[in-house]
């Protein structure tokens, strides 16, 4: 995968979540610049975060976004966007969202009929897997960002969102800023070896119109009562090597973590408010080591989402899904593991603290 797939998510938010009043793309470019304050966490400043909160949404590439959208609502208990966004940009893509309580979100995206039948590379990266595409991690301020990676010898750019064409757009329209490292290093540089980058928001009344409207509509308030993205799972094939990467990049390692049902073993590191979960193979048989064979290394392979409670989540879908789902003490709480077949590719625990 490409790493300009991972910014779909952000683009997506950008231009459509976040887009005009009168539905078309703002313009602006690669300026100077101009941070505004915006949501920020509580607690330390983050060598890497500053402020941010970190985890932030979770994009999921899937072939049909209707059957996607029908799945998570009709049985996984999930409230979608009503409204497909637009398709822009390097990609034809359709995109809908769910918006969690403390704007933490998933977004799903698939190709569009306007889409290419060959030479389009999400369609390709879709048509083998659906499943997890990349975690953004929410920061204060991409310029300082960058300056910490280009400290720590990773070879990074910011970019402005919306990008204008041909020298157009006025800088004070940028939506958010972007922290992304490339495909490969050039000479001995380092890039993430995780699926993630980096995203700074910029706070606009607009933006906080946006906000308020989604939970005028209720598009928060979830039938199976989910509250949060809390933790995004990484599948890796070397697991220190991934673990010094990310503390090179300002992360500290935290709890040992076992997966027995991936038949897999790691660390959890630490990310604002959320937690990434690095997870290596311990049976070349395994689940995890079937999953690393036709994905990137550092592929995400599930997700972690709170909810209020728990055991009504579970009655909900058991009934709609025809599915037993036993709860466990997962790594936050009480919790049920839900399997990709009805995610469309990624495993996804619900747990209640």
């Amino acid at each position: 995968m490409k790493r300009a797939l991972l910014l779909l998510a952000g683009v997506s938010i950008c231009f459509g979540a976040l887009g005009s009043q009168s539905g078309e793309p703002l313009l602006a470019t690669k300026v100077d610049y101009i941070f505004i304050a915006s949501d920020r966490a509580q607690g330390p400043i983050h060598p890497l975060l500053g402020t941010g909160r970190g985890v932030d949404h979770v994009g999921i590439g899937v072939r049909d976004l209707e059957k996607a959208v029908r799945d998570y609502e009709e049985i996984l208990g999930f409230m979608c966007t009503e409204k497909n966004l637009p398709s822009m940009g390097r990609y034809a893509l359709l995109r809908r969202l769910i918006f969690f309580e403390d704007e933490t979100l998933l977004e799903f995206f698939s190709p569009s009929p306007d889409a290419p039948a060959t030479g389009d590379e999400f369609r390709e990266w879709v048509d083998k897997h659906e499943g997890g595409m990349s975690l953004a991690l929410r920061i204060s301020s991409a310029k300082d960002a960058a300056v910490y990676l280009d400290a720590h010898n990773f070879e990074a750019k910011v970019t402005g969102w919306p990008r204008a064409t041909a020298g157009e757009g006025d800088p004070a329209q940028v939506q958010y800023y972007s922290v992304t490292t490339p495909d490969a290093p050039s000479g001995n540089r380092q890039v993430f070896m995780t699926w993630i980058w980096l995203v700074e928001y910029i706070s606009s009344p607009e933006r906080t119109a946006k906000r308020a409207a989604r939970r005028e509509q209720g598009m928060m308030d979830h039938p199976n009562t989910a509250k949060r993205l809390h933790s995004v799972w990484f599948a890796v094939r070397d697991l220190e090597a991934s673990l010094r990467n990310l503390h090179d990049a300002g992360f500290e390692s935290g709890e040992p973590r076992e997966a027995t049902f991936l038949e897999a073993g790691g660390r959890e590191v630490k990310a604002g408010t959320g937690t990434m979960i690095l997870l290596q193979p311990a049976d070349d048989k395994g689940a995890l080591s079937e999953f690393l064979s036709d994905h990137d290394d550092g592929s995400i392979i599930a997700v972690s989402i709170e909810v209020s409670d728990l055991d009504k989540a579970r009655s909900l879908i058991e009934s709609r899904s025809g599915r037993k789902l036993e709860p466990y003490t997962g790594f936050y709480g009480r919790s049920i593991m839900i399997p990709p077949d009805l995610t469309h590719g990624v495993w996804l625990e619900l747990f209640q603290l």
